[in-house]
């Protein structure tokens, strides 16, 4: 089932660890380290150092049961990746912490692009990133920031039955920071820049500004605050790039008594960037790509995006401990842009054909979600219960305004050199005509969801746990066709019973052994059409069967690990091509099968030196299709293999070193279709990075450097492969100042 030979040594690692633990535990006579710096040590220094208390790795993780949780209770594989981490990985959006997140890669050009296990998530999947647990992002295309997080977790495999609508793979919970009792005033300030592929160093320049301020409103702490935010200039290393943009979030934290708590958090986002549609690959052949910094559009076209969401929690405890949790959260995002698209490469593969397109997105979410949590105990069974009710409406409007394919010869020609593009040379873009009437579409689509939902994790003694849920939903979906008019399209999805099981043997208190098995289930992007410009397909359906081992605080504390072997089978798959009339089409090309094996450990060596590894091994291919050529085939961007590593030694004069590297095997840039049989193949990588800082008191100075190699790499491939192959950055630097008090 599934793949040996790296399950195999993982055990073998896991093992070795587990009894060099023991011996080092009879050797102390079972007692625990002090691991922190002592009061004499802390006299005799000035300087900050981070001890093990400040991991990667978190042990809690209320995302997988919705409900404050243990990691090692969990039967399923868990991470929570810190605020150390982020902040160590110079990580200014949730993309850049991808890399160092095990079974994770970037898989597209949006913010919501990536792989979990193999499965695609992308813009439209509203619950693959949820922000406390609710979906909504302030935007589409542009990363979430770090700024606000407190931590991120990730939660592998299909789960759908306490968060509805998602893809087998998993999905992302950002965890924010929250109003606090105690003054806060942290700020920071960063440049970036570039030192390889032919840029120096003063070349394409980037600032960045952030801020986290919090406090207490009234003196007892009834009302706290929190204001944070950021600012950005970015100028990357491709020609003509930008990115500008504004994040502000404040938050107040309404303490109403002992038991009782309100919470309300506002965020906003403007974006302003050029869009860019990166890199072809002519003949499907990665080898001919132009230089890295190579771009198709126009600098004068460009895309604007603004968000605003707003969030309502509210909890109370009950006097026999039962909690009554309630969560509201709204967003409204709109964007407007225009920009001159790819198209296809002719016949003679240095000519790229490009279109000129106009397109105005507004887009909704709005979410509310009531559960209660009740622990009971009956003799020497524990349970704690959650039974709780979700509704959840998204709605989009696409309007395109033009949408125009070049034609040449003519004086609509807008055809540029692959090797050798020349701007500047097309019409002004208000004069270009519209296009034909049947590609200016209009669409208003909306989804609605209402589920009831119930988890219970049941201890059976000390060492046994069950762990058991079920999900009832109803999906309502319609859309309305402004432009060309046609008949309104509804239709309703139910299931009566999406159940999830898990079992967890703990024969300590550091060991936990687990099996589980769960579901998943997307209904249709009701944006998608196919070829003849119809919606008919029927939902993405997902089961997964996973078993694991997790450990927690071997070698007094300073080493956790999970182990986990997962087959994920999936079903009624949306594949993208493109297409002349509507630019992207969609084919539901049948199911396919992830096996695999992941390995994550967090271990602090010493006092001062830590390190985060992960390993992940992922068959994931297509098993059914009504094309037989894709029968056996890779899935788009999921590597057979990738492995992440980043470590971080701190000495006691203040300054400290941190180094790592990602590696991803050969990927797979497209899945084969009968029309065009060939794959786009994808160079595997290796990229290695590196950071020096130096903390003193209530500031500190980092430098990262980034892809210290100057490796040329690919680290994806979009909806239309061939004309969108999305390069990694050159080697790169960045330089902050951060200060608190």
């Amino acid at each position: 089932m599934f793949s040996r030979k790296p399950l195999a040594y993982s055990i073998a690692i896991l093992l070795l660890a587990n009894s060099i633990a023991v011996a080092e535990e009879a050797a102390s006579g079972g007692d625990s380290a002090q691991l922190a710096t002592t009061p004499d040590e802390t006299k005799t220094q000035n300087f900050d150092t981070v001890t093990v208390e400040q991991k990667f790795i978190k042990a809690d993780a209320k995302s997988a049961m919705k409900m404050d949780v243990a990691v090692m209770d969990t039967p399923f594989s868990v991470q929570s990746y810190s605020e150390e981490l982020i902040k160590s990985l110079e990580a200014y959006t949730l993309a850049d912490v991808f890399n160092h997140m095990t079974g994770v890669k970037q898989s597209g050009q949006t913010g919501m692009d990536m792989t979990l296990r193999g499965f695609a998530t992308s813009g439209t999947d509203m619950n693959s990133i949820l922000v406390d647990g609710l979906p909504g992002l302030a935007e589409r295309f542009s990363s979430p920031p770090t700024v606000a997080l407190d931590r991120v977790e990730l939660v592998r495999g299909a789960m759908s039955v306490l968060y509805g609508q998602n893809q087998p793979g998993g999905f992302l919970n950002m965890v924010t920071k929250k109003p606090q009792f105690d003054p806060l005033y942290a700020f920071g300030f960063s440049t970036s820049g570039y030192s390889g592929h032919g840029l120096e160093i003063g070349d394409d320049k980037s600032y960045h500004f952030d801020f986290d301020t919090a406090g207490h409103i009234d003196k007892d702490g009834v009302f706290n605050y929190r204001f944070l935010g950021e600012f950005n200039n970015n100028h990357n290393y491709r020609d003509f790039n930008y990115d500008r943009s504004r994040f502000l979030a404040p938050s107040v934290a309404w303490n109403i008594d002992e038991s009782t708590q309100f919470l309300a958090q506002v965020e906003y986002r403007k974006d302003s960037s050029l869009i860019d549609t990166y890199l072809v690959a002519p003949k499907r052949d990665i080898n001919l790509v132009a230089p890295i910094n190579t771009f198709y559009g126009e600098p004068s076209t460009g895309r604007i995006e603004e968000g605003k969401t707003y969030t309502l929690q509210f909890n109370h405890t009950f006097v026999n401990n039962w909690v009554w949790n309630a969560a509201y959260r709204y967003a409204d995002y709109s964007s407007n842009q225009t920009d001159f698209s790819s198209v296809s490469i002719l016949s003679d593969n240095v000519t790229l054909q490009r279109r000129a397109r106009a397109l105005e997105v507004s887009r909704g979410t709005k979410t509310f979600d009531t559960n209660l949590a009740i622990p009971l105990e009956t003799g020497p069974i524990e349970q704690k219960i959650v039974v709780g009710a979700t509704s959840e409406r998204f709605s989009i409007n696409n309007n395109r305004t033009k949408f125009y394919n070049s034609t040449c010869p003519g004086a609509y020609c807008f055809n540029i050199n692959i090797y050798h593009p020349v701007y500047g040379k097309v019409p002004v873009f208000d004069t270009i005509p519209a296009g034909a009437a049947t590609s200016l579409t209009n669409n208003i689509n909306q989804d609605d969801t209402t589920a009831l939902y119930v988890s219970d994790l049941i201890s059976l003694g000390e060492r046994w746990k069950v762990s058991l849920g079920a999900r009832n939903f109803k999906d309502d979906s319609t859309s309305v066709f402004i432009r060309p008019a046609k008949p309104s399209q509804s239709k309703t999805i139910k299931k009566s019973l999406l159940p999830m099981i898990g079992v967890l043997f703990q024969p300590s208190k550091n060991w936990t052994f687990y099996a589980s098995y769960s579901e998943s289930y997307v209904p249709p992007d009701p944006t998608y059409q196919d070829i003849n410009g119809n919606n008919t397909f029927v939902p993405i359906e997902g089961k997964q069967y996973e078993v694991g081992v997790k450990n927690d605080k071997l070698f007094d504390g300073r080493l956790t690990a999970t182990l986990a072997a997962y087959r994920i089978d999936e079903k009624n798959i949306l594949n993208s091509f493109s297409c002349v009339a509507y630019g992207t089409c969609w084919t539901q090309i049948g199911a396919a099968r992830s096996d695999g094996v992941e390995f994550e450990t967090n271990f602090a060596i010493t006092k001062q030196w830590q390190l985060i590894f992960g390993y992940a091994h992922d068959n994931a291919r297509v098993t059914a299709s009504n094309q037989p050529v894709q029968i056996g085939a890779k899935l788009q961007n999921a590597p057979d293999d990738s492995a992440n590593l980043w470590t971080r030694y701190n000495f006691y004069n203040g300054f400290s070193i941190g180094a790592g590297f990602v590696y991803n095997s050969s990927y797979a840039g497209s899945v084969p279709t009968t029309a065009i049989p060939q794959i786009l193949a994808m160079s595997g990588y290796t990229v290695a990075d590196m950071a020096l800082t130096y903390a003193h008191d209530n500031y500190s100075i980092n430098l990262k450097l980034n892809n210290l190699f100057d490796r040329t790499y690919y680290v994806a491939t979009g909806s239309t492969p061939q004309i969108m192959v999305i390069p990694g950055a050159p080697r790169g630097f960045t330089l902050s100042f951060r200060t608190k008090f």
